[in-house]
């Protein structure tokens, strides 16, 4: 399969080689299997920062093994250079499909033209590379996720100031985050029930960045804040420990996303009200079928697209679930996503 090609891709690798920076260096992709044969896919990461992320690349490699199909995978460290440099070295190593979760959702886009130009179909996993016209995309129902946390926090804090910590703008998911909390929670700000006292969009995801952010505001208004609508369970942990440092935890509501352990364990000992809870399971299942389809040389049949700025993309939807402390056991730990004695870990 990846021998046809070769001539095609050293062109293009040809022609991709000359655009690099000189003297930048790469990080070569980790195999996930010796084997030698096979359907190769190259699974290019943005970060591994999260705990949600070194989740995927785990499932990922283990289902894959499973499938008997060989992964190179990569992390770019949130650096988009990066990220296009070890996609080179994919083509170059002959994937036969790449599976991407880029950086920044508009840079990426050369990555997606690179590899296309050398015949091997992308598959966008989570988030969206725009204007790239993908193959697939493959993700949740990233409104819902907003969704479910803007309900969750008007019920609990149905009056008084919030601040918003939303996502990167170069995530394509962090807008739809945005929109499905707004939409929820738009009306009672226009009736005046609720006040957005402060509001970021948080560069690459960063806590440091969220907890200074959070602080500022704290200092500032402190006696203003009553809920913190955090676009993931990592900037959820930054501003609690920031209304902990100003010793407004018990006064303040703080919602997430991802369902990352440290924040199923902060839901049942009571600093933070709910998460979000996306099966990467069920994610990376859609994947790997997504590789065998494209790999045979066929298209991906969908019922949803999503416009990606340019081209309306087959979207591959997965539903979410939100957790709060009343359904822990009967939705992460009874999916076996998390153990319940490390959730609970706390408590005992």
């Amino acid at each position: 399969m990846r021998i046809g090609k070769f001539l095609q891709r050293a062109a293009v690798l040809a022609l991709a080689t000359s655009l690099l920076l000189a003297g930048c260096q790469n990080e070569t992709p980790v195999p996930a299997s010796s084997e030698e044969e096979g359907l190769l896919v190259g699974f290019s990461m943005a970060t591994l920062k999260e705990d949600r992320w070194l989740r995927d690349r785990d499932i990922f490699s283990a289902k894959a093994k499973q499938e008997g199909i060989n992964v190179l995978i990569s992390n770019a460290n949130n650096d988009a250079e990066r990220q296009y440099e070890q996609v080179v070295d994919m083509v170059e190593q002959g994937v036969d499909v790449l599976v991407i979760a880029p950086h920044d959702c508009d840079n990426s886009a050369r990555c997606v033209t690179l590899a296309k130009r050398a015949g091997i179909p992308v598959i966008s996993y989570d988030r969206l590379v725009k204007n790239a016209n993908v193959d697939v995309y493959i993700s949740f129902d990233n409104y819902k996720v907003g969704e479910l946390q803007g309900k969750a926090i008007l019920e609990a804090v149905p009056e008084g100031g919030y601040i918003l910590l939303n996502g990167s703008e170069d995530d394509s998911n962090s807008q739809m985050y945005y929109q499905g909390c707004m939409d929820q929670l738009q009306p009672a700000i226009d009736a005046g029930k609720i006040q957005v006292e402060a509001e970021t969009w948080v560069q690459d995801w960063r806590r440091e960045t969220a907890f200074s952010f959070t602080s500022d505001v704290l200092r500032e208004k402190g006696d203003k804040i009553d809920a913190v609508v955090a676009a993931n369970d990592s900037l959820a942990w930054a501003a609690i420990d920031a209304l902990s440092e100003a010793r407004l935890m018990d006064q303040v509501k703080v919602v997430g996303h991802d369902a990352d352990l440290a924040a199923c364990q902060r839901i049942v000992s009571g600093t933070q009200l709910m998460t979000v809870y996306k099966p990467i399971p069920d994610l990376v299942d859609k994947t790997i079928e997504a590789c065998k389809i494209l790999a045979q040389g066929n298209k991906i049949e969908s019922e949803k697209t999503i416009d990606d700025g340019t081209y309306q993309v087959p979207y591959w939807m997965i539903d979410v679930i939100a957790v709060t402390k009343e359904n822990m056991d009967d939705t992460v730990i009874k999916d076996g996503f998390h153990l319940k004695e490390d959730v609970y870990r706390q408590e005992t």
